[in-house]
């Protein structure tokens, strides 16, 4: 009986093994091609490259005081904005799950 028991427990974790270099392999490539951040920049270009040249219009002329009051408030505000969404999409992603 003992032996019995042994030699189901061995194809149990033979079962348990079958597939799982696949699934990892599946995991990997589809984690590389949506976190591909070469395609990924060269998609936005115009964007990074406007954003560039705006922040450097801006340091190169000084901060005008609008943009200074801008920045205190709506980093922060930005800040707390995206903890909530984080906090909120967190618990949707896991019950959607």
């Amino acid at each position: 009986m003992e032996a019995e028991e042994k030699q189901d427990i061995e194809r149990a974790i033979e079962r348990a093994r079958d597939g799982v270099s696949e699934r990892i392999d599946e995991l990997d490539r589809r984690l590389r091609t949506s976190l591909d951040f070469k395609s990924m920049a060269a998609d936005h270009a115009p964007e990074i490259v406007a954003g560039g040249a705006l922040v450097g219009l801006l340091v190169g002329f000084g901060f005008p005081k609008v943009f200074k009051v801008a920045l205190k408030v709506g980093i922060p505000l930005a800040v707390v904005a995206y903890a909530v969404k984080l906090r909120n999409g967190a618990g949707d992603e896991v019950v959607g799950s």
